[in-house]
């Protein structure tokens, strides 16, 4: 049995329930290889009002083999070589986390390989990311949480059972929290196949904080996403639109990030609690709206109320409406002129009268 997980701490921030949306803006691959612009997209990331920046670190030597195919959003005639252009030495990612702490954001990264979470160790992370592609490495996803990090794992091309299994081995470890993000890996992921009620399947069945990876062509499921119960949000970032960047189909720039986050605190807000009460923004119409008893004609002390004596009229001053069973068959003990509301002293003022007109 896994422990429920309803709040996830990353560098000093809370994901999960009663939180704002924890924002992940992805540098990835994005960066083409230029420590400079990685600077810059965590300064742009801080500047559109994202939670953390994400990197991702890679040794290409360990990550494919020799004349290993590529994915279908990439053409290279070498994977090898197309991913060493995006290795960063260790003295770069120090300065990415050190930006990101000076700009008040959790550094979180990916390891695509085990030497890259020594390395990454040394840097200092706040929480590990573990890609899709490697939700089935167990013995990454363990080297991860024997740090006793955070981790957060992506499940793309993943079923329900490989996704528990994976918080399984992450919660073994030694993880102190584990999120599982909802992703399709597709770039971009076609209209329609989003699939966002597997947010909150994962959130039913795993009993852990859930969120969406979004590699959508713009950010129409965000709003959806976080009705679905997604407690982090993952987006690839962008210095400018006409960015050539590998990811950029599925990247939004520094004000389509900012304009996301503003839809997504809205949407968090319109959720609410779920609790079914009068909300104070509607409270002011209460009584104008709803319906009190009124008497029809006047009526002398020592009336027995009948049901054709009343009248229910807005605005409820004096007797709801729902207490006409109670009121029909008392003896008034005061006089009740026409169009004037009963009050709750008309109720057992006297003992019930003998007839009773229901």
């Amino acid at each position: 049995m896994l422990p429920d997980a309803t709040q996830l701490r990353i560098g000093g921030r809370v994901a999960g329930d009663g939180a704002p949306l924890f924002v992940i803006a992805e540098i990835g691959l994005n960066h083409d290889g230029s420590l400079e612009r990685a600077l810059a997209l965590v300064d742009a990331a801080a500047a559109a009002g994202a939670s953390a920046v994400k990197v991702q670190a890679l040794i290409a030597d360990e990550l494919v083999a020799p004349g290993a195919p590529a994915p279908m959003h990439v053409e290279a005639a070498s994977l090898v070589d197309f991913f060493r252009r995006f290795e960063l030495d260790e003295a770069g990612y120090a300065r990415l986390a050190a930006r990101a702490r000076e700009r008040g954001l959790a550094f979180i990264a990916t390891p695509f390989s085990e030497a890259a979470v020594d390395m990454l160790e040394r840097v200092g992370v706040d929480a590990w990311k573990i890609a899709s592609g490697d939700v089935t490495w167990e013995r990454l996803i363990a080297r991860c949480g024997a740090t006793g990090k955070p981790l957060i794992i992506s499940t793309g091309m993943s079923s329900l059972q490989e996704a528990q299994r994976a918080l399984y081995w992450a919660v073994r470890a030694g993880a102190p929290g584990v999120a599982l993000l909802h992703c399709v890996s597709a770039y971009p992921v076609p209209k329609g196949s989003e699939n966002l009620r597997a947010i909150a399947t994962l959130g039913m069945a795993c009993r852990a904080v859930v969120g969406f990876s979004d590699h959508g062509a713009d950010g129409f499921s965000v709003p959806l996403a976080v009705a679905m119960g997604a407690a982090i949000y993952e987006r690839h970032l962008v210095l400018q639109a006409d960015d050539d960047s590998i990811d950029a189909e599925v990247s939004s720039t520094p004000g389509e990030l900012a304009a996301l986050i503003r839809s997504a605190a809205r949407a968090h807000a319109a959720l609410g609690t779920g609790v079914k009460v009068c909300l104070p923004a509607e409270k002011g119409n209460l009584d104008p709206s709803r319906r009190a008893l009124y008497a029809r004609r006047r009526l002398p002390a020592g009336h027995v109320v009948s049901a054709a004596d009343l009248i229910a009229l807005r605005p409820a001053h004096g007797l709801g409406a729902d207490r006409q069973r109670e009121l029909v068959g008392q003896r008034l003990s005061r006089d009740v002129d026409a169009g004037a509301p009963f009050l709750i002293a008309d109720l057992h003022a006297h003992d019930k009268g003998t007839e009773h007109v229901a």
